[in-house]
């Protein structure tokens, strides 16, 4: 017995005919299965809008900047959505304050915006955590309909877009076209959101990174220096009685010279005593300057102006034969300022560093000290023009030395202010608080 098989049926290939699962719109939608080759006219707008926002996840998360991440969802929206207009919105209801992403409203929509603020349909929207749409009886489209906006709350987390931290915030879209609330574009739009602030987020941490690569590197730089300062102390401590010795033999000689021989002009060896005693006051100024003292070390009032003397009793002489001109203006009782000595010295000898860089040719620097509104400034005018260094851009400035003064400056609670032009040279002015918190 024979056993014929005359089956004609074809299957289609399984990924073909694997379905997927989707919601129908409306209130109390039923889930249903569609397939994926055979979708329905009603569907195809959806999976449009899907397509959409796939394409820009991946184009977002090329963005670097907030600015780009926010043109390319202005144009998701504009390809989902019938819209005029979209701003983010950062509303204090405590402070009554309302910011936005977009500074520069349209006249309807800040007309809108403020009058929702003021009504508490803000607060309204934010507190339910569910998008809504708002039609406003005031202003009507083109159509002659009431204009409408759509509302979607959003945060959870701290946010930090654009120099605004918040906690939530509201993304405000103006419609051109009607809408309802159970519009499938609505959770697209969500979920897009998601993608935004993700992004925001990724952006904010590089630029957090980077900004903790440059504050490394300033430490590594001023602790370079500070190696520098303590070698020299080291080295100072170590020759400082090679040199003494030899200095009071001199001094011992001349006395017994001016006791023991008479013929001996007395000028030349109050002259000799004279050099002898300016020599061991540069060595003293150089062992305050560069000695490892602990107290040094330790926050404390501070006089300025002295440790100013100090600083230039030690540089007078090599400033000197650079033929650079140095002049000093101190005004008089001055208040101390909470510091470390060291700190202070750190100071000046980064702005003379700075000023001095790859100058060989003659010039002059003006040293001024001034009390004013509770502050202690340090004014250095001089000569040296630096180029492309102005106030404005004193945050992109990549020299060494002006990165650990600013650093040491934001330490002390203080303000740097920065000026340089062919005409007038460089100004420099440190600003220090008479009281600050060192807790």
């Amino acid at each position: 017995m024979r056993v014929i098989k005359q089956n004609t049926l074809t299957y289609e290939s399984f990924h073909k005919s694997l379905p997927f699962l989707t919601k129908s719109s409306g209130p109390g939608g039923l889930c249903r299965f569609i397939n994926s080759a055979l979708e329905s006219e009603e569907d195809k707008p959806f999976l449009k809008s899907l397509k959409f926002i796939l394409d820009f996840k991946d184009s977002v998360a090329k963005s670097r900047t907030n600015a780009q991440i926010f043109i390319l969802f202005k144009e998701l929206l504009k390809n989902i959505l019938n819209i005029s207009e979209l701003n983010i919105f950062f509303p204090d209801y405590d402070r009554k304050r309302l910011a936005s992403i977009f500074q520069v409203l349209p006249d309807r929509l800040s007309l809108f915006i403020n009058k929702s603020f003021k009504q508490g349909i803000l607060k309204e929207v934010t507190s339910a955590g569910k998008p809504k749409i708002i039609f406003d009886s005031l202003v009507y489209n083109i159509n002659g309909s009431r204009s409408s906006y759509l509302l979607i709350p959003f945060g959870k987390e701290k946010l930090v877009i654009n120099g605004y931290t918040s906690n939530e915030g509201i993304l405000v879209i103006s419609l051109a076209s009607e809408y309802r609330e159970t519009s499938v574009q609505i959770p697209l739009i969500q979920l897009s959101l998601q993608f935004v602030f993700a992004q925001i987020s990724f952006v904010n941490k590089q630029k957090e990174l980077i900004n903790k690569i440059d504050e490394l590197q300033i430490y590594q730089s001023k602790l370079a220096n500070d190696y520098k300062l303590s070698a020299i102390g080291e080295m100072t401590s170590g020759i400082v009685e090679e040199i003494l010795s030899p200095l009071q033999v001199i001094t011992s000689t001349t006395e017994l010279l001016r006791t023991d021989n008479n013929q001996v002009d007395g000028e030349v060896l109050d002259a000799i005593n004279t050099q002898v005693k300016k020599v061991k006051s540069i060595i003293n100024n150089l062992l305050k300057f560069a000695g490892n003292d602990d107290a040094k070390s330790k926050v404390q009032p501070c006089s300025i102006n002295m440790l100013i003397n100090e600083f230039y009793e030690l540089t007078a002489s090599s400033l000197s034969n650079d033929k650079y001109e140095c002049i000093t203006d101190l005004e008089e009782n001055l208040p101390p300022v909470i510091t470390q000595p060291n700190s202070i010295y750190q100071l000046l000898t980064n702005v003379f560093s700075f000023i001095r860089a790859g100058k060989k040719n003659e010039g002059g620097i003006l040293i001024q000290t001034k009390y004013w509104n509770e502050k202690v400034e340090i004014r250095f005018l001089t000569t040296d023009y630096k180029e492309n260094l102005k106030k404005e851009n004193l945050k992109n400035i990549k020299d060494i030395n002006l990165r650990i003064i600013n650093n040491i400056m934001v330490n002390h609670e203080g303000k740097i202010f920065i000026d340089s032009n062919n005409t007038n040279g460089t100004v420099i002015i440190l600003s220090f608080p008479t009281k600050r918190d060192i807790g």
